[in-house]
């Protein structure tokens, strides 16, 4: 049980060491235990409910359901046979998707961010750029978990869908400059969270090919778990009366075709609800349900179970990031090994504005003295000292006064 509940530490991050043209097909699991929720019956029981079939929801489904009866509800479709989700090389052109169907789904924040939240079994591994890294050291203690089980259950992860990188040319540079503005040691390449400079785990393979939580279903017993596409949870049932009031026992949840459907918990000890639906969803079908602040669930008319003021609430992003525009009029080369990145970089982002920026590696050993090192430059007035203008921190690959590190993005992508 402490094993299954320490697996859902599985987590990735949007950057990516890793850039290439290549596709790779590869035949998709046949999971029999797969289902459109439409197929799926109108009442049924189970010793455990997920709601949320993705990063944490797919590894967990799968540990529980070596021992128990476990039901998974995915909003979403399947991510296999999807070349938008499995290919490297098409990988933005999930973000662009703007159909029901698609497996990203954009929304805009109160404060006018574009963003997107994953809508497809396997979850946010189905759309991020890829990066692996395990938690640190330190967060694991202050979780209080056994770090030997932890470390288990990263193996038991990176076995699947974790592999390491092969560097090109732009991250090479990358890499040398952080190293030449101070961001030390080098570690080499490993999964493990450490200060410095390291060549992190990326889940598309050699071929290009992504890797997703959804794949980690491999693991599972296929007579003791059902997981239903295009189902969306509508709302926690609660017990509302006795001791037992405030204790869930059942999901109420629709289809595709908007049909009611129920899923209830076994009277049997353990049983469980477990909501892993995502730092956006999760926090909304607790409100849904009547788990939240009081006087916003009773302003929308809905019934409280508990008063939780924090349901909701402290929500944090990575900052909005767009590219600055690059001019080919403008080019200089200054004597650095990377001098073809800006070239590569106008095909990304040719934008209509007045500054440009350049990220190369370590000058030759002849030129350092007349050049300055790494440098960026806003139109062609001054070179800022990179040391002095990146933000410490060892994801910022660029940055620019002017837009904040909005260059990041596009290249991460």
């Amino acid at each position: 049980m402490e094993l299954a509940r320490q697996r859902i530490l599985f987590a990735a991050s949007v950057f990516i060491l890793c850039f290439h043209s290549c596709c790779h097909a590869e035949r998709p699991p046949s999971y029999t235990f797969v289902k459109h929720a439409a197929d799926g019956p109108t009442v049924s029981y189970h010793d455990y409910i997920i709601v949320g079939g993705g990063t944490a929801g797919c590894p967990l489904a799968a540990t529980l359901s070596r021992s128990f009866d476990v039901l998974v509800l995915e909003r979403g479709g399947s991510p296999y046979g999807n070349s938008n989700i499995s290919n490297l090389a098409t990988l933005v052109r999930n973000l662009a998707d703007l159909t029901p169907t698609s497996p990203t789904q954009r929304f805009v924040s109160e404060d006018g961010v574009i963003n997107a939240r994953a809508r497809v079994l396997g979850g946010g591994t189905c759309i991020n750029a890829g990066f692996y890294s395990r938690a640190s050291a330190q967060e694991v203690r202050e979780m209080g978990w056994d770090a030997e089980l932890v470390d288990q259950s990263y193996r038991w992860v990176e076995e699947e869908v974790a592999s390491e990188p092969q560097l090109i040319q732009w991250t090479s540079a990358l890499k040398e400059g952080l190293l030449h503005a101070g961001v030390t040691p080098y570690n080499g390449f490993t999964y493990d969270h450490l200060h410095g400079t390291k060549i992190g785990g990326t889940t598309f393979d050699r071929h290009g090919h992504r890797h997703t939580a959804a794949d980690l279903l491999k693991y599972a017993d296929p007579n003791r778990l059902t997981v239903l596409l295009r189902a969306t949870a509508q709302r926690i049932l609660f017990r509302d009366g006795g001791e037992d009031r405030g204790q869930a026992y059942g999901v109420v949840y629709k289809d595709e075709m908007g049909n009611v459907h129920e899923a209830y918990l076994k009277d049997c000890p353990g049983s469980e609800v477990i909501v892993s639906a995502g730092a956006l969803g999760s926090p909304q079908l607790l409100m849904l349900s009547g788990v939240g602040p009081a006087d916003h669930l009773g302003s929308l008319g809905i019934e409280v179970v508990l008063d939780q003021p924090m349901v909701g609430q402290g929500m944090s992003d990575n900052p909005m990031s767009s590219s600055p525009s690059l001019r080919r009029s403008r080019w200089r080369s200054p004597p650095c090994k990377s001098s073809g990145l800006l070239r590569r970089a106008t095909t990304w982002s040719p934008l209509p504005a007045s500054t440009w920026l350049l990220l190369c590696s370590v000058p030759p050993p002849a030129a350092r003295r007349s050049w300055h090192g790494r440098c960026l430059e806003v139109t062609s007035a001054s070179r800022i000292a990179i040391q002095k203008t990146i933000p410490p921190s060892p994801s910022i690959t660029s940055w620019n006064p002017r837009t904040s590190g909005r260059a990041w993005r596009a290249w991460r992508r």
